[in-house]
C-alpha cells in the first residue's frame, strides 16, 4: 500500500472513530428503580419485573441508554422527596431517574410512572390496564417518554394513514382460545403469571370437539342440506360424500352419497340453488385426470342427483357486486390442466347448466383457488393461491397488489397435471414424472365482530416437511388466521392456537344449532407420518363470543 493511501485510511478510521465517539457521547442516560406494588402479596414479583421491562423498553442505542449496573439498584435506595430525587440524579451521574408504582385491584392494574432530571423537573405517565395486558402498557408508556424526549420514529402520534389502517382492523372474538395480534381489539384478560403462556387443555372452556370417525375425509362445509332446519356438517371422503347431523357435540351420520369407484374425489361446495334455505352439494371428481362434476340435493336424508357427469371442473365461489354464492366452471383442456380464460359463470336451469358469462380473473387462477374480498362500496379484491400455497392479492383491475410470505391452505388432495404438446401423444404414465397440484382448501370471507370489517380466514401451514418436500402436505398441526385488508396487505388481526391435526376445512356458521355462530375446524387426525392408514376425522369448534364472567 502506497504512504498516500496509508494516509487517507488512517485519516478516514480516524475520523469514524471519532464520530462514534461523539455519537455515543450524546446518548442521555438514565436508571429505572424497583417499582412500588399496592396490592395482593402475589404480585409482588413484579417490582422487579416491571422495572426490568420498562428499562429495556426505554433503551434506545446511542440516544437514551440505561446506567451501568441500574438493575443492582434496591427499592430501599428510592428517594423518599423532592430533594432527595435530585441528590440521586447528580449521586448516580444520570441524566434521569424512573421512579413507578403498579395498584393492582382484582383484574385491573393502574402503572404510574415519574421521570425526574437533574433540575428537579419531573412530568407523569400512567395506564390504565388489566394484568395480562401489563406489558403493552409499559409498551405505551416507553414509547411515550422516547417521544416527549426525542421524537423517536415509531412513537409519534400515528398519521392518518396509519389511524385508517388501524381503524380497518377487527376486533378480536372474545375467547382465551385466540391469540390476538399486538396493537388490535380486544385483550383477553388472564390472572395467570405473564410470564407464562397459556395454551389451553382439553377443557378450555369455549372450544369443544366432537368425537373421532373412523374415515379419512377430504373436506367439507355446515350448512343444512336435508331440510330439517338444523345445519349439518357435510364432509367428502375417498369414497363418498357423508351427511352427519351434530347433537350435543357428537356426529352421527343421516346420508351418504357414493361416487364411481374409479374417480378421486376433489372438492365438494353448498349453493341453495331454489333459494329455499336448503343446500345442494356440488361435488367435482376426476378419472384420469378428465373432470367429472356433480349436483347433489339430500333433501329428506336421500340422495337425488340434479347434474350428472357434467365435464367441468366446477365449484362455487361469491362473485361481485353481489357476492353471492356462484356455480363457477372451468372446461378440461388436455394441453393445459387449467387456463384462466376458461372460468365462466353458469346458473343451474332444468337439470343443465347454462353458461352466463366468461370471467375476467388473474393469469394462473382456476376455479379452486380463486376468492374475491370486498373492500368499500363496489371495491373488491380478488384472492388467488398460487401453486405454492402463497396468497396473491389483486385489485379489480386485475394489476397485483401484494404476495405473501407465508403459505396457507395447502391440502393433499391433488391432480396430475401433466399435458401432451399439440400433435403429440401424451407420456405413458410408466415412462414419466408425475407432476401434481395440490388443490388448495376454500378461503372463507367473514364478518365476525363487525358487519362492516370483512375478514380472511386462513389455515397457516405450520410443517418442516412440508417446507422440505412440496409434495407433502400431511401436516400435524395447523393454526386459522384471521386477516384484514389495511389498505396495503393482508395483516393478523387474531389466530387460534395451535390445532393438533390436519385441518382440511374450516369456515363460521351455527355448528351445534345453539343459535349462535362458532369457528369450526373439520380435521383428520395425525398418528405421526407411519401411521396415516389410522387417521379420523373429528370437528373443532370454538365459540366466539364468551359469556362474561
Amino acid at each position: 500500500m502506497s504512504f498516500r493511501r496509508l494516509m487517507i485510511f488512517l485519516i478516514v478510521a480516524v475520523t469514524m472513530f471519532a464520530a462514534t465517539a461523539a455519537f455515543a457521547g450524546t446518548a442521555r442516560t438514565y436508571a429505572v428503580y424497583p417499582f412500588e406494588i399496592n396490592g395482593p402479596s402475589q404480585y409482588k414479583y413484579l417490582s422487579r419485573g416491571v422495572q426490568t421491562m420498562l428499562t429495556s423498553r426505554l433503551n434506545w442505542t446511542g440516544h437514551f441508554e440505561p446506567m451501568a449496573g441500574s438493575a443492582d439498584l434496591k427499592e430501599a435506595d428510592k428517594p423518599k422527596d423532592a430533594v432527595a430525587e435530585i441528590k440521586k440524579v447528580q449521586a448516580l451521574d444520570v441524566d434521569y431517574i424512573a421512579l413507578g408504582s403498579v395498584v393492582i385491584v382484582g383484574k385491573q392494574a393502574s402503572v404510574d410512572v415519574r421521570m425526574i432530571n437533574a433540575d428537579g423537573h419531573s412530568w407523569s405517565k400512567s395506564a390504565e390496564t388489566t394484568i395480562s395486558g401489563l406489558i403493552p402498557a409499559i409498551d405505551s408508556i416507553a414509547n411515550d417518554i422516547k417521544g416527549q424526549l426525542f421524537e423517536k420514529p415509531g412513537s409519534k402520534k400515528e398519521s392518518e394513514e396509519e389511524k385508517q389502517r388501524e381503524d380497518a382492523r377487527p376486533d378480536s372474538p372474545v375467547n382465551p382460545d385466540f391469540v390476538t395480534a399486538a396493537g388490535s381489539g380486544k385483550v383477553i384478560e388472564s390472572t395467570i403469571n405473564p410470564q407464562f403462556r397459556y395454551q389451553g387443555g382439553t377443557e378450555t372452556p369455549g372450544r369443544w370437539r366432537s368425537q373421532t370417525m373412523k374415515f379419512v375425509n377430504r373436506g367439507g362445509f355446515v350448512e343444512d342440506v336435508t331440510g330439517d332446519g338444523k345445519k349439518d356438517l357435510v364432509v367428502l371422503t375417498e369414497k363418498d360424500i357423508k351427511v352427519l347431523s351434530i347433537n350435543g357435540q357428537h356426529l352421527k351420520e343421516v346420508a351418504a352419497y357414493k361416487y364411481s369407484n374409479r374417480s378421486s374425489g376433489l372438492r365438494i361446495n353448498g349453493i341453495d340453488l331454489d333459494r329455499d334455505g336448503v343446500y345442494e352439494v356440488v361435488l367435482c371428481t376426476e378419472i384420469e385426470r378428465k373432470p367429472y362434476s356433480y349436483i347433489i340435493s339430500f333433501k329428506g336424508k336421500t340422495p337425488s342427483v340434479l347434474l350428472d357427469r357434467n365435464k367441468n371442473f366446477l365449484a362455487v365461489v361469491k362473485t361481485p357486486p353481489n357476492f353471492s354464492e356462484t356455480l363457477v366452471g372451468q372446461r378440461f383442456d388436455p394441453h393445459r390442466t387449467f387456463y384462466s380464460k376458461d372460468l365462466t359463470e353458469y346458473s343451474f336451469s332444468n337439470g343443465a347448466l347454462v353458461p352466463i358469462r366468461k370471467m375476467k380473473v388473474p393469469e394462473f387462477t382456476n376455479v379452486f383457488n380463486l376468492t374475491y374480498l370486498p373492500v368499500k362500496d363496489d371495491d373488491y379484491k380478488i384472492i388467488v393461491l398460487n401453486k405454492y400455497g402463497r396468497i396473491n392479492l389483486y385489485d379489480k383491475n386485475l394489476e397485483p397488489v401484494y404476495e405473501s410470505t407465508n403459505s396457507y391452505n395447502s391440502a393433499s388432495v391433488a391432480i396430475d397435471t401433466v399435458s401432451k404438446l399439440r400433435g403429440f401423444n401424451e407420456e405413458k404414465s410408466s415412462e414419466r414424472m408425475d407432476h401434481n397440484y395440490f388443490i388448495p382448501m376454500p378461503v372463507s370471507v367473514v364478518s365476525i365482530s363487525d358487519p362492516h370489517k370483512k375478514e380472511v380466514l386462513l389455515n397457516k401451514d405450520l410443517s418442516i416437511a412440508g417446507q422440505l418436500f412440496s409434495n407433502y402436505k400431511n401436516f400435524s398441526q395447523g393454526e386459522i388466521h384471521a386477516e384484514f385488508w389495511d389498505g396495503v396487505g393482508l395483516n393478523l388481526a387474531w389466530k387460534t392456537r395451535r390445532i393438533k391435526g390436519t385441518v382440511t376445512s374450516y369456515g363460521v356458521a351455527d355448528i351445534d344449532n345453539d343459535g349462535a355462530d362458532e369457528l369450526y375446524c373439520i380435521m383428520n387426525t395425525f398418528p405421526g407420518s407411519l401411521g396415516v392408514k389410522h387417521r379420523k376425522t373429528l370437528v373443532m369448534a370454538y365459540e366466539l363470543n364468551m359469556p362474561a364472567n
